[in-house]
């Protein structure tokens, strides 16, 4: 039976396709796809912590400082933060953003123990300030750089 070099060449250009399509199928992601809850969810609990911490400021050193008055702002975080940390351990390859979410909830944690014990003081709020924020950037600029890399 002769060969047919035409169909050689497009037998040998169909397997290279597949072959090249399997290996891109195949390729590992090093971050998962952005996710825009994502993004909205971490924004979101950054101004209700915001708000928190400038309601504390302004509360500093009289009785509506007590925790029983910002209790609240407690539960509706650590069930948005919780939330926020099903959805990010859900996605596959979101290993990182989930690690971070879990650390916000356990500052929250923190915090929340923190102020039980006593009224914060103007300069421990600054420092949670900057804390609080360096987990919201850190969880924003990782999902921000998902989105330029797809």
């Amino acid at each position: 039976m002769p060969k047919r070099p035409h169909l050689t060449a497009i037998a040998r250009s169909f397997s290279a396709a597949v072959v090249l399509l399997a290996l891109t199928a195949c390729t590992p992601r090093l971050l998962a796809p952005y996710d825009e809850v994502t993004d909205r969810s971490v924004s979101a609990l950054q101004r209700q912590t915001e708000a928190h911490l400038i309601a504390l400021e302004a509360a500093a050193g009289t009785p509506s400082c007590a925790f029983a008055h910002h209790q609240r702002f407690y539960t509706d975080a650590r069930i948005d933060i919780s939330a926020l940390a099903v959805r990010t351990a859900a996605i596959p390859g979101n290993e990182r953003t989930a690690e971070q979410t879990t650390l916000l909830l356990a500052s929250l944690e923190s915090l929340r123990q923190l102020h039980r014990l006593d009224c914060l003081s103007t300069e421990q709020i600054a420092i949670l300030r900057s804390q609080f924020n360096s987990s919201f950037t850190a969880i924003l600029r990782l999902e921000l750089a998902k989105r330029r890399n797809p």
